[in-house]
C-alpha cells in the first residue's frame, strides 16, 4: 500500500471514532515515510523515533499545549529504564502493540476529541500509562503528508484534510510541502508546557 492509502485509512477510521485503527494507520504511514527519509538506517525503531523527533515542532503544534521536546515521561522503556520521550511512547507502547495485533497495555489509549480545541490527555502515574488526545493521530499523519519524500503521493480526493490551530491542509495539496507549511504555522502563539516528573 502507498503512504496515501494509510493516511486515507487513518482519517476514515478517525471519522468513525475507531481511534486505535486510526493511530495504527498513522504509525504505518510513519514507518513507510521514515524508511524513505532515512534510507541508510535499517533499524525500524530507530528511524521511526527519529522521524517523530525531527518533526516534534509540528507534532507539538497539533498535539496542543505540551512541550514534547523536553518533557520526559516517568514510564519504563522496553529495557526497564525509567524516563522516556514522546517518540518512545508512540513506538513502544502504541505502534508495536497495535502493529503486532496486541492489545494496548492497561491505561494506554486514545481519547475522543470532545469538540474542536477540547480534548483529553491523561497521564496516570500510578499505572505508568497515558491516554493520548485524538489530535495526536492527526499530528502524526500531517507530518507524513508534509514530508518531502511523499511529494509524489495522492489520495485522489480533496475531502481529506488536517487542521492546526489556524490552518486547514487539504491533504492532496500539501504532499511534501513542509517548508511552505512551516511558514504559515503559528509556532509563536502556541502554549508549550514542559512537564516535570522528577519529584514523583
Amino acid at each position: 500500500m502507498k503512504i496515501a492509502d494509510h493516511i486515507k485509512q487513518s482519517l476514515d477510521a478517525a471519522d468513525r471514532n475507531e481511534l486505535d485503527q486510526a493511530l495504527l494507520s498513522a504509525c504505518i504511514a510513519i514507518d513507510g515515510t521514515a524508511k524513505k527519509t532515512y534510507a541508510e538506517e535499517s533499524t525500524v525503531g530507530v528511524r521511526f523515533r527519529r522521524f517523530i523527533n525531527d518533526h516534534l515542532d509540528i507534532i507539538e503544534l497539533m498535539f496542543g499545549g505540551l512541550n514534547l521536546q523536553e518533557t520526559v515521561f516517568p514510564f519504563k522503556d522496553v529495557k526497564g529504564k525509567i524516563g522516556i520521550g514522546f517518540a518512545d511512547i508512540i513506538y513502544e507502547k502504541f505502534r508495536c502493540n497495535l502493529a503486532h495485533g496486541e492489545e494496548l497495555p492497561d491505561g494506554y489509549g486514545v481519547s475522543v476529541q470532545i469538540s474542536n480545541g477540547h480534548q483529553q490527555f491523561v497521564i496516570d502515574l500510578e499505572k505508568q500509562s497515558m491516554t493520548l488526545p485524538q489530535s495526536a493521530i492527526y499530528a502524526l499523519g500531517l507530518v507524513c503528508v508534509l514530508a518531502p519524500v511523499n511529494s509524489d503521493q495522492k489520495i485522489g480526493s480533496n475531502l481529506y484534510h488536517y487542521r492546526d490551530p489556524i490552518n486547514v491542509y487539504v491533504v492532496d495539496r500539501w504532499w511534501g510541502k513542509i517548508d511552505c507549511a512551516k511558514k504559515i504555522m503559528d509556532f509563536d502563539a502556541q502554549i508549550r508546557v514542559k512537564m516535570d516528573f522528577t519529584t514523583v
